[in-house]
């Protein structure tokens, strides 16, 4: 029987960490190749002067994980409407 680890879940209705055993999860591979390690990646956007507090344009760093075999970026990783030109 594996060993349950406290896997920093979201809390239950009650406010109580979720212990889950990992070997109950689902692995997530790559769709394109079928790795199963990612490594960090950034994607940028631009938030145009208007819209910026600062009132100039930004460039705001928004964190991804990519295959680290591939190269594939995850849609499930990728922000609402985000689209990566591979």
């Amino acid at each position: 029987m594996g060993k349950r680890v406290n896997m920093n879940m979201p809390k239950d209705q009650n406010g109580l960490n979720v212990n889950i055993n990992p070997e109950d999860l689902e692995d997530y591979v790559c769709s394109k190749c079928g790795n199963q390690t990612f490594i960090q990646a950034f994607i940028f956007k631009k938030l145009s002067a208007v819209m910026s507090p600062m009132g100039k344009d930004t460039m705001i760093p928004l964190q991804v994980f990519k295959c680290d075999e591939c190269g594939t970026i995850g849609k499930e990783f990728l922000p609402k409407d985000a689209v990566i030109n591979e």
